[in-house]
């Protein structure tokens, strides 16, 4: 029997676009791959290679009524992602951070089913660090991973940043120095904090 591997992503394309190139991996490998992830996400998933996606309940808040809402949000998530597992039969569960990723990694938890969470920075953002304690393994894309609780140290496993292959391919092309006076490319890659900050 096929084994299913659910991928829970969403908001950037920080998120994404490593979350795809895992899915492209899992299914070259024989997986059936599920994307999770929420109607932002969506926007990033024309070419996610997966045979369902599950459009979860998911939102971000600030302030006491924000928050209130956002925690309703992800707890239909929940059910959600819980409903489509037992049908789907998820062997295992990789989230690749953002709010949106939250629901199925907690309906995974919740029903005991292998989790993985994968961090893009060197630091752990806000949903990963949330979740690290109840996680199986944390993914690190950095030898460093900040704000990692000292309790899920051992179970940090560096393993970079994955890449879809249309990226990979320009690994080994030779850099070119523009003629005189030329313009200089720059392609500004990260979660769109990080872009924003280097665009700037």
């Amino acid at each position: 029997m096929t084994k299913v591997c659910v991928v829970a992503a969403g908001g950037t394309g920080g998120h994404m676009f490593p979350a795809e190139a895992l899915a492209r991996e899992m299914a070259a490998r024989g997986w059936r791959v599920v994307l999770a992830t929420d109607r932002r996400g969506e926007q990033y998933a024309q070419a996610f290679p997966a045979e369902a996606r599950l459009a979860l309940g998911a939102a971000a808040g600030r302030g006491p009524i924000g928050l209130l809402k956002a925690g309703l949000a992800i707890l239909k998530g929940v059910g959600q992602a819980k409903a489509a597992f037992r049908r789907t039969g998820a062997d295992v569960v990789v989230g690749f951070g953002g709010y949106p990723s939250a629901p199925a990694l907690l309906a995974a938890v919740t029903t005991r089913r292998p989790t993985v969470i994968h961090e893009q920075n060197a630091v752990l953002g806000r949903t990963n660090r949330y979740l690290a304690p109840s996680v199986g393994v944390i993914a690190a894309a950095f030898p460093t991973l900040g704000r990692a609780p000292d309790k899920v140290r051992d179970r940090v496993q560096l393993v970079g940043n994955p890449v879809r292959p249309d990226i990979r391919a320009l690994f080994d092309r030779p850099y070119v120095a523009p003629a005189d006076g030329g313009p200089i490319h720059v392609l500004v890659t990260g979660g769109s904090q990080g872009a924003r900050i280097l665009s700037e």
